[in-house]
């Protein structure tokens, strides 16, 4: 394959609008808000993070070098190409490492968050008692968390960092509900079905309430009638919601959200298209903040480990074009990041191979690693 027009031999600037950038892209000049500050330095790697705070804060564009390989030509060139085109990349200098737990914006996420989620408690017992729903009320609750973040997208790095609620079903049920906005936002819903699925994320273990503490939650091996015991919350969800006036994809969301697309979920065991929608983007989500939330029995797991086992087993199990709208979305939020591998290395995920999303390139010094190549590393944590 020619490589002419995409090697970057001669780096050109080109003023770009903000609905024509790309992760991959490189800034060419300081990024400069209305009161004089530096919003993004020349040289900064755009990831779908840094472009949802350009959006965030109006800047309707930006200068970008234009030669410079970006994510959407990527997938029209060699693999091999990128690389090379990537070790002429002079290498950004590591920021000092601030945990996550002590950035001042996660400070404050973390208290709107501890004061919204005593909040969905207070509504989410009561409509398990038969209160109404009123999906507006329910939907702020959720959607004052965002306002606390820069972008949207930093709610999956700071989630599992959250000292998780002394009643897993509350924390569990506000993260789905969070992940579920963000869905929605990925998939550029209308805003009444973004509320919809908002809401529907938080109701969607509502049945739970109703199965005693001592079997919700048990550490120890279940006994088949307390395995049958939890598998009832999807009925018992359904059933609190069924007489509400509320969209029948928010019930349904509550009764499917354990169906699965080979037919193996429960309670009806349906299969593919006979699954709602909302319940088959809340299946993914609730999957996912189950295995990379923090419990009292586990640590949290890495999130391109949550990556890897979706792409090993969850193609047959869940709607294929919600999974790999959710993995890729995921995946290139840590585009840029870095990350330490399983040797203990630590290096900046430069690439993301579009077809094996859990085993980026990682650039350590002057070296590339492709974890698609070099199968006995891998990432084991988002620093």
């Amino acid at each position: 394959m020619s490589r002419e027009g995409t090697v970057r031999h001669q780096v050109s600037v080109k003023r770009v609008h903000i609905e024509d950038i790309k992760p991959g892209m490189v800034i060419a000049r300081d990024v400069i808000t209305s009161e004089g500050f530096v919003l993004l330095a020349k040289d900064t790697l755009i990831n779908p993070a840094i472009l949802e705070r350009l959006m965030g804060k109006g800047i309707s564009s930006v200068y970008i070098k234009e030669a410079v390989i970006t994510v959407a030509q990527a997938k029209d060139i060699e693999p091999e190409e990128v690389l090379e085109d990537l070790l002429e990349q002079p290498q950004k200098d590591k920021p000092e490492m601030v945990s996550v737990a002590k950035r001042r914006n996660f400070g404050e996420f973390a208290g709107e968050y501890d004061t919204k989620i005593m909040s969905a408690e207070i509504l989410l017992r009561s409509i398990s008692e038969g209160a109404a729903v009123n999906i507006d009320e329910l939907y702020e609750i959720t959607n004052a968390t965002f306002s606390k973040l820069k972008a949207k997208s930093d709610v999956l790095t700071y989630m599992s960092f959250l000292n998780a609620h002394s009643e897993y079903i509350i924390s569990h049920s506000y993260n789905v509900s969070l992940l579920c906005n963000l869905f929605a936002n990925w998939m550029k819903m209308n805003e009444r079905d973004m509320i919809n699925l908002t809401v529907a994320g938080l109701l969607h273990d509502i049945g739970k309430f109703k199965i005693p503490s001592e079997v919700l939650y048990k550490e120890g091996k279940l006994s088949n009638d307390e395995f049958a015991a939890i598998k009832s919350h999807a009925q018992l969800g359904y059933d609190i919601l069924k007489e509400q006036n509320i969209p029948d994809d928010i019930k349904l969301g509550a009764f499917m959200h354990h169906e699965r697309f080979d037919g193996s979920g429960y309670p009806a065991g349906i299969k593919g298209s006979q699954i709602n929608d909302f319940a088959r983007i809340i299946a993914i989500c609730d999957t996912y903040d189950a295995m990379t939330a923090n419990r009292a029995y586990r640590s949290k797991i890495c999130p391109f480990d949550v990556i890897k086992q979706f792409e090993v087993d969850g193609y047959n199990k869940y709607d294929t074009s919600y999974l790999l709208t959710f993995l890729r979305n995921i995946a290139y939020i840590y585009f840029g990041s870095w990350v330490k591998l399983s040797n203990g290395i630590e290096g900046e995920v430069v690439y993301i191979h579009q077809n094996n999303l859990s085993r980026p390139v990682v650039r350590v010094g002057e070296t590339l690693i492709d974890l698609q190549k070099t199968t006995d590393l891998s990432i084991s944590n988002v620093l």
